[in-house]
């Protein structure tokens, strides 16, 4: 399995892990967010609150910097 292979799986066992541990804490006030990528560009986001859209947004510009460096190592 490539390293790349290897570390989505990683990132993607890691998401699942953290929403479990979200959703096993009892909290009356949930907020959520959300973006949509088109290739490695983020687009759009959307979020209940303001602070969760900053840090989306923040996400966004981190992964598409991380996917530029990724790529110019291939």
């Amino acid at each position: 399995m490539g390293k790349i292979a290897l570390l989505g799986l990683l990132l993607l066992l890691a998401g699942f892990v953290l929403i479990f541990a979200g959703t096993s804490f009892d909290s009356a006030k949930i907020k959520s967010a959300g973006g949509l990528f088109i290739g490695p560009i983020p687009v759009f986001g959307f979020a209940s609150d303001r602070k969760m859209l900053y840090a989306l947004f923040a996400i966004g510009i981190l992964l598409f910097v991380i996917s530029y460096f990724i790529s110019r190592n291939f």
